[in-house]
């Protein structure tokens, strides 16, 4: 993937005539990538959810592709903020877990797997929404965490944040197992969580000793 076939991250829906019809088609075409997948999702069935002419969808949008593109950068995604603060980084990780649940955030992403591997474009966007934007809501959660003196001051926050989401894009996108709490606490407490409990140049004896004295 090459930085000049991923698209500006800005919520940029198609020629503006109508911004009530724009959101419209646009949230009928999230819900359908959501229930059906990318491959059944159709411009005309797109039309139909919306409740407008076809030709109103293309003269908006080409092509499903860019259709496609332009829904996920106007989905709404989780950010710190929202995120309360448990005083626990478990409790603050599962909750994010709950959040994205209530989004339908995993959903989505599992009805993009065949347009992830067909679609450049939307190949790109995809991991700025969904990978590169959760490993970065997860570092900010792991430098709340260390403030609270949770995480330890020489831990690898970039390489922590990044193993979350690895591990969900993969289950998902790879293994097309779904996502559940059992696996998400499974992570945390087996994964994430020892990560986060010595340096990054700890050998792996000091580690345990770590999660022994816990």
């Amino acid at each position: 993937m090459t930085d000049a076939a991923i698209p500006d991250a800005t919520c940029r829906p198609g020629r503006r005539r109508d911004p009530g019809k724009d959101e419209a088609i646009l949230q009928a075409t999230r819900e359908l990538l959501t229930e059906r997948g990318y491959e059944a999702m159709t411009m005309d069935a797109v039309a139909e959810r919306a409740g407008v002419g076809k030709a109103t969808v293309y003269r908006r949008w080409s092509s499903k592709p860019r259709l496609t593109v332009d829904s996920l950068l106007c989905a709404k995604q989780l950010n710190a903020d929202e995120v309360p603060d448990t005083g626990s980084l478990r409790e603050d990780l599962l909750a994010v877990a709950t959040l994205a649940t209530r989004m339908k955030n995993d959903e989505l992403m599992s009805g993009l797997i065949v347009a992830v591997k067909a679609e450049p474009e939307v190949a790109g966007v995809f991991h700025e929404q969904f990978v590169a934007g959760r490993v970065r809501l997860m570092r900010t959660l792991l430098e709340r965490a260390r403030e609270r003196g949770e995480v330890h001051p020489e831990a690898d926050l970039d390489m922590i944040a990044a193993v979350g989401p690895a591990m969900i894009h993969y289950r998902k996108l790879v293994a097309h197992l779904p996502m559940n709490t059992e696996f998400l606490e499974r992570m945390i407490d087996s994964v994430v969580l020892p990560l986060t409990l010595s340096p990054a140049s700890a050998p792996p004896a000091e580690v345990s000793s770590a999660l022994a004295a816990r």
